[in-house]
């Protein structure tokens, strides 16, 4: 994991936890807080995801086609 995501990462598990905090009440708010947090965060994180899938996926299409044409290109220059 790059320094910057692990960064990324821990900031948010201590503002998660922070928040928490703030919320205070019984253990089954803060589980029910938590709940409706990822209920909403979810399914945004999964729309980024799958976006940056399906650019990843173009852009591994998109190099295997310069592979083929620069093998292509050298097979020529070897004749």
């Amino acid at each position: 994991m790059s320094k910057r995501l692990k960064f990324k990462v821990i900031a948010l598990q201590r503002d998660t936890e922070s928040l928490l905090r703030l919320l205070g009440g019984s253990d089954d708010d803060r589980l029910r807080f938590w709940e409706i947090l990822k209920g909403i965060t979810t399914p945004a994180v999964m729309r980024v995801v799958d976006t940056q899938v399906g650019a990843l996926g173009q852009q591994v299409k998109v190099v295997a086609g310069m592979v083929k044409t620069l093998e292509k290109n050298a097979k020529g220059l070897a004749r």
